[in-house]
């Protein structure tokens, strides 16, 4: 309760005015935009009765100019909308002593490389990367991004997701820790077979000694033979797992979360069911409880890594 009251607190100064000043500029620019609607409409309504060819390519060349100024309008309302408002809320997580040396780029994203080399998921034909957060919990610094990652499928011409949210690894920096773990969602085990094929080729196998019974019941968990489980996976860690699951759940959102390690290296994926933070034109933008979810779902994230990097 009192991290909701203190995120509360710096929404209603820091964030909702930041989000009445876009509010505002939304509403301008749909006013614009209808006008501008209703101007072209007349122009048309007007080449159509007057029918004179030299009249028409007169106006097109301003017509043109202008739908072409509408749009810079609408691209930079959206470019400038969600790094403003993440910047915000991550200037209030830096503020925990345990987060620091947070960064923002709108562009930037994770490699493909480094995806594939988190064990969880093994091919992409179209793979897209933005809004990177860099930072660092405790000692272990860690990347995020946005990921939207597709194949075609096997029996139609067509892309299938393979991942959707977000991606997160961090670097324990330690040259000792060696082997690997594979945490997959049991409800997807029909969509991971290459995945766990994958794993076996550098000798994970299927564990279950050392887990929670209800921990087991939601994710298959692989490791390889050099691995202490007990060491690697805590309980203190399954229950943090588990309390980011529970959390999601609750609220009927169509997530799962992905975690693997290996050597020193940890990788979790966070599947998003819709996205957070991307404004709309068509609608009102001012929302304490989509920003709330946005800073909940990176801040359980940063929680499991330093869930983690307490125990190395």
């Amino acid at each position: 309760m009192r991290a909701y009251h203190d995120f509360r607190l710096f929404y209603n100064q820091s964030i909702h005015p930041e989000l009445l000043h876009l509010e505002q500029r939304r509403r301008r620019l749909m006013r614009l935009l209808g006008l501008s609607a209703v101007l072209l409409l007349g122009v048309v309504l007007l080449q159509v009765f007057i029918q004179i060819f030299v009249v028409t390519l007169i106006l097109f060349v301003p017509v043109g100019l202008w739908i072409a100024y509408l749009g810079f309008r609408v691209q930079v309302y959206y470019q400038e909308f969600k790094p403003r408002i993440v910047g915000l809320v991550l200037d209030f997580i830096d503020n925990d002593i345990n987060f620091s040396a947070f960064k923002y780029q709108a562009k930037g994203g994770i490699p493909k490389e480094r995806f594939f080399a988190s064990k969880i998921f093994t091919h992409a034909d179209e793979y897209e990367a933005e809004d990177l957060i860099c930072g660092q919990v405790r000692e272990l610094p860690f990347e995020l991004c946005e990921l939207r990652v597709r194949e075609f499928s096997d029996v139609r011409t067509q892309l299938n997701y393979v991942f959707q949210g977000v991606f997160l690894w961090g670097d324990f920096r330690r040259v000792d820790m060696q082997g690997g773990v594979l945490l997959l969602p049991d409800a997807c085990r029909k969509y991971l077979s290459r995945s766990e094929r994958a794993f076996h080729l550098i000798g994970g196998r299927r564990v279950r000694d050392h887990l929670l019974p209800e921990f087991e019941s939601f994710f298959d968990t692989y490791a390889t033979p050099n691995v202490r489980l007990r060491d690697v996976l805590s309980a203190d860690l399954q229950r943090a797992v588990l309390r980011f699951r529970q959390r999601f759940q609750e609220v009927n959102r169509e997530k799962e979360i992905y975690l693997s390690m290996i050597d020193d290296k940890i990788y979790i994926a966070l599947t998003q069911d819709k996205d957070l933070l991307e404004p709309s034109l068509f609608q009102n933008t001012v929302s304490f409880e989509v920003v709330r979810e946005f800073y909940q779902d990176i801040h359980l994230l940063l929680d499991i890594l330093r869930e983690v990097d307490v125990m190395n």
